[in-house]
């Protein structure tokens, strides 16, 4: 990527971005620390300790939410976060322990809140809300290992769901994309060949399908030393995925989004806007880490 390029991503997302995401950028590309992504982070975090408020920008509902709160996970395992004494962590844990949006042994994919606020169809969700197999609660699960007190009950409990997702997981036949993003976090726990097939296979072989809203290989991989890139064509594969990167940044600075929701249009803009930021730097952060940038 030439620098003028790296320039017009810079000064786009400085002019366009929300300010959590703002302070991603700060941390990743301009040698800032983490102080301020946490803080910003902090207002999409509710008294009960979940996270709501459009953090999860296809689904706009304030309240606490598994998907909103595993997207504040994500957004803390990205910058390294691992004080589990900070405040934000410890509410986290206590709304995890709650019970809430939970269903059975699965934290909730989709709530029934979410259709009273803007949103994407797939959050649109029925009177009981929704569970997959492994989103988001496999995420959930590992952070509540990472961070939560060994002695805890949330934490044994935590163990034993473990034991039983690994179960589930050797069963699974065809896990979702998104499924598989959430077991990737818990890759040290699974049996990695199995995953490791179930990913390939779950990759779409196709660039030109790319277009459309289909898995990647940057889905998995993340960095040059996933596992992935051992097996079959996925290294090759992921080159063009970076040169197909390089060759569509939309003049502007920023890289377009694939999907839309057809309903809430003035809404759906801001989203778009928002979700542009983090694709941006998500893509950012891939490019830097195969050399490209």
């Amino acid at each position: 990527m030439e620098y003028k390029e790296y320039e017009q991503i810079r000064n786009w997302i400085h002019r366009n971005a929300r300010p959590l995401d703002l302070a991603r950028w700060a941390f990743h590309f301009e040698h800032k620390g983490s102080e301020e992504v946490i803080r910003m982070l902090s207002f999409y975090q509710n008294e009960d300790g979940g996270f709501g408020h459009g953090l999860e920008p296809d689904s706009w509902n304030p309240g606490s939410t598994p998907i909103t709160t595993n997207r504040a996970a994500e957004i803390l395992r990205e910058i390294g976060h691992g004080n589990r004494k900070h405040p934000m962590i410890v509410e986290m844990l206590a709304y995890l322990a709650s019970g809430e949006g939970k269903m059975g042994h699965k934290w909730l994919f989709s709530v029934p809140e979410n259709n009273t606020y803007p949103h994407a169809p797939w959050w649109e969700t029925e009177e009981d809300g929704t569970v997959t197999p492994f989103n988001p609660t496999a995420s959930l699960l590992r952070f509540i290992l990472d961070f939560g007190d060994y002695k805890s009950d949330l934490y044994m409990l935590a163990l034993n769901e473990m034991e039983s997702m690994k179960e589930e997981f050797v069963k699974a036949e065809e896990p979702s994309m998104h499924d598989l993003i959430c077991l990737e976090t818990i890759r040290d726990y699974l049996d990695e060949e199995r995953l490791n097939e179930l990913e390939m296979k779950e990759i779409e072989r196709n660039p030109e399908k790319w277009k459309e809203y289909t898995c990647r290989p940057s889905a998995f991989i993340r960095d040059a030393q996933h596992p992935l890139l051992k097996h079959g064509d996925m290294k090759a594969l992921l080159e063009i995925e970076l040169d197909l990167l390089e060759q569509s940044l939309h003049p502007d600075g920023y890289w377009e989004i694939n999907w839309s929701w057809g309903t809430f249009p003035e809404a759906f803009a801001i989203a778009r806007n928002w979700w542009r930021a983090d694709v941006t730097i998500r893509n950012l952060l891939l490019l830097k880490a195969f050399g490209r940038l």
